[in-house]
């Protein structure tokens, strides 16, 4: 009995210390998403996943939006992105000190130190590194193995709220009160003040080229201050302003073909690469995730309300998992 106890207390503490547990399907298909926040599609096109303020993170089927898997967080879940190459690796950011890299196949957890959470993660080009941008104004950079290779601090602690990859050299755009460029040796390049307004960049993304990128921010509509989606040249010139969206802009992302942008405001949006809308939904929404497959047909989108919509990129509604009631 003894050593049956020891063994016990050595094991419980891995599933307290990481922070999240594995919840069965039939258990996780009775709770409807709620407040969803982030949502990302695999590289092979055939699984996606989603998080929010309900703490679970859900993995579906891509071919017919049924529930795979699920796991039951500590915290709320902030953001996630899959490895580019590896289909069992999903790196997973959370509002309290639950942040880490999970590994689909044998659900394990390697814990990444971010004491104060983190609202943005995203793997480079090659899967060899990992970034983070968290609510202490800290840039971490992880290797794939989750050991922490650098930290890139600025001169306040003011919370980072994005975070992306150039895709083809280790340069990182994020963004926070301001957008910053910096790479992974911790040189920080460039600082833009992107309007005269005190108003946050919740987004931003490079262009599938890596010539610009693109970035939307929250604006405060009830004071009069219209939100911007705004194109950048890789060395912070501004190349172009777009007003339309009345809500801020929560998430933006490009297809792989660089022809369509599509945004997630008061409603779901799509652009062309020179910031000229194609097609919005009719119903305003508060919708966050936002992710198209790889052949550029089709878009998945996320509301906080919990549903998850999947689309073409005509901006047709093609297939609906319901949420909670708002």
């Amino acid at each position: 009995m003894k050593y049956l106890l020891i063994i016990l207390i050595s094991v419980l503490p891995f599933s307290l210390v990481n922070g999240q547990r594995v919840m069965s399907p039939d258990t996780a298909r009775n709770i409807k998403p709620e407040g969803t926040l982030t949502l990302d599609r695999r590289f092979d096109d055939e699984v996606f996943a989603v998080g929010g303020d309900d703490k679970l993170l859900r993995i579906y089927s891509a071919g017919n939006m049924q529930l795979l898997k699920a796991y039951a967080f500590t915290a709320m879940i902030r953001n996630i992105s899959w490895h580019p190459q590896n289909k069992n690796i999903l790196a997973v950011t959370t509002g309290g000190n639950v942040n880490g890299i999970l590994h689909i196949e044998d659900n394990a957890f390697t814990q990444l130190d971010i004491p104060d959470g983190a609202r943005a993660v995203s793997w480079n080009f090659n899967g060899q590194l990992l970034a983070t941008a968290d609510n202490a104004g800290l840039i971490k950079i992880w290797n794939a193995k989750g050991a922490l290779l650098r930290t890139i601090k600025k001169q306040d602690e003011n919370s980072y709220f994005s975070l992306d990859w150039h895709p083809f050299k280790n340069l990182l755009v994020v963004s926070g009160d301001d957008i910053r460029i910096a790479d992974t040796t911790g040189i920080t390049h460039k600082v833009i003040k992107h309007r005269k307004e005190n108003t946050g960049v919740l987004a931003v993304r490079w262009h599938p080229s890596g010539d610009f990128f693109v970035s939307g921010d929250y604006g405060q509509a009830e004071e009069g201050i219209a939100t911007l989606l705004q194109f950048w040249k890789t060395d912070g010139t501004l190349i172009k302003t777009v007003k339309g969206s009345k809500g801020e802009i929560r998430n933006l992302e490009w297809d792989l073909s660089g022809q369509y942008l599509a945004t997630a405001s008061d409603r779901f949006r799509i652009w062309d690469r020179n910031g000229k809308l194609l097609n919005e939904t009719k119903e305003e929404n508060s919708w966050w995730g936002i992710d198209w497959d790889h052949k550029s047909n089709m878009i998945l989108t996320a509301g906080f309300s919990g549903d998850i919509m999947l689309w073409n990129k005509e901006g047709k509604l093609l297939q609906v998992i319901r949420g909670k009631a708002k």
